[in-house]
């Protein structure tokens, strides 16, 4: 059994808006095993959103389908009223919900609601209302050819507020997709991870497929199949753990969703402390770290040292250094990683230095040169990195380093010995 999304809006295809609603649903949908056979973006237009309406219920394997977007008060929103006109349904008022928008209008704006609003009470004929406190516009849950039909507001918020209700409303799945659990890994290459595991894919049954995702220096690898049944989730379970087991100094999946969550978890564990001096990742570092709940346990501070001054007044960084080898050096990540540490009175000390560009290059130091240094208590250690891509890459590949850098020190283990 498979399902589609269809996000309905003109400021989403002309990319004035980038949409949240379809990754979130895809997401939540696979977890389910109703995979995303189609996910599709049209206009606020009519007739390409009753063609693609059309189109969708042609597909038999299709039986849920997930429409958000255009059930606003204004003339272009057209979802509600075309859909109703495809399934050969008409418009109904319900009265609850006018209340509803009345009582929204009161307590947010202390006022009645314009005329224009009264569209948002209509749902097409026999469907269920799905009341909406976080806004104007409802939900709904109409049938068409042995298909589940969910109408909700593409309000990004509001359509996470939806789903726990849509999961209650789900037709019944008995051959499922399924999909194992989610191994990521750092400081490995996609291409190496993916050689080296060939081995334990070897014995894979054929209704098992294996999927890998690069990011950002991340590699991410699940088992996924169409069929799900005992046979397959053992087959994946057996080997999920047996991959786990051997990459198990690179698997920080098992600490956290992300670097930063991995890293703080690993830092409150062993009772660590950590400081950050940056320059071209511009305080992104410590933004990163300090998203996490609970960080304020390990993170002391963080420096924006951009400036050469910056750095040698922050946190000691010798001047005769940056005039002998450059602000963009091994020997000043170094000195910004320790003259942070002791300055601080951390347990870590994290420098980074770089040019981000797009300019400030040069042939011996050209645009995307890093330097990522991190100092404890036993050693400082520097890492050249040369990344490519624009600004805004380089600053998260400089993060996404450092926090691969100081992951795999925490895996090999810093003692907590002062």
């Amino acid at each position: 059994m498979k399902s589609a999304i269809l996000c309905i809006g003109t400021e989403i295809t002309t990319g004035l808006v980038k949409d949240i609603n379809a990754h979130f649903l895809a997401f939540n949908l696979t977890a389910v095993g109703l995979s995303p056979k189609l996910v599709l973006f049209v206009p606020d237009q009519k007739e390409t959103i009753t063609k693609t309406l059309q189109f969708i219920f042609e597909d038999e394997e299709i039986q849920s389908i997930f429409i958000t977007g255009g059930l606003g008060p204004t003339q272009d929103d057209l979802t509600r009223e075309i859909l109703a006109e495809v399934i050969g349904k008409k418009l109904c008022f319900m009265p609850e919900q006018w209340d509803n928008i009345i009582r929204f209008y009161q307590k947010i704006r202390n006022t009645l609601p314009p005329e224009n609003n009264k569209k948002q009470a209509f749902i097409p004929e026999g469907s269920l209302l799905l009341e909406n406190p976080l806004g104007t516009a409802p939900g709904f849950v109409s049938d068409f050819k042995d298909k589940k039909i969910f109408v909700i507001p593409g309000v990004p918020k509001e359509t996470e507020y939806f789903w726990p209700i849509i999961k209650t409303h789900l037709p019944s799945n008995d051959n499922q997709f399924y999909r194992s659990e989610m191994i990521k890994i750092c400081g490995v290459g996609e291409s190496q991870f993916e050689t080296e595991l060939q081995p334990f894919l070897s014995s894979l049954p054929d209704t098992l497929q294996s999927a890998y995702l690069p990011f950002f220096g991340e590699v991410w690898f699940y088992l996924y199949s169409y069929q799900k049944n005992h046979q397959v989730i053992q087959s994946a379970e057996n080997i999920i753990k047996k991959i786990k087991e051997v990459w198990k100094p690179f698997l920080f999946s098992q600490w956290g969703n992300t670097l930063e969550q991995a890293c703080g978890k690993l830092l409150r564990e062993k009772r660590l402390t950590i400081a950050a001096a940056e320059s071209c990742s511009g305080g992104l570092l410590s933004h990163r770290l300090t998203n996490i709940p609970g960080s304020s346990a390990y993170f002391y501070r963080g420096y924006v040292v951009y400036s050469n001054q910056a750095k040698i007044d922050t946190v000691g960084v010798p001047s005769s250094l940056i005039a002998e080898y450059g602000a963009v050096s091994e020997e000043v990540a170094r000195a910004l990683a320790e003259g942070v540490r002791e300055k601080s009175h951390t347990d870590i000390g994290i420098g980074i230095t770089g040019i981000a560009g797009p300019s400030g290059g040069s042939k011996q130091k050209p645009v995307g040169l890093v330097y990522i240094g991190i100092s404890n208590f036993q050693h400082t250690q520097v890492k050249k990195h040369l990344f490519s891509g624009d600004r805004e890459v380089i600053k998260m590949l400089s993060t996404q380093s450092a926090l691969t850098q100081l992951f795999l020190q925490l895996q090999r283990g810093i003692n907590d010995e002062r």
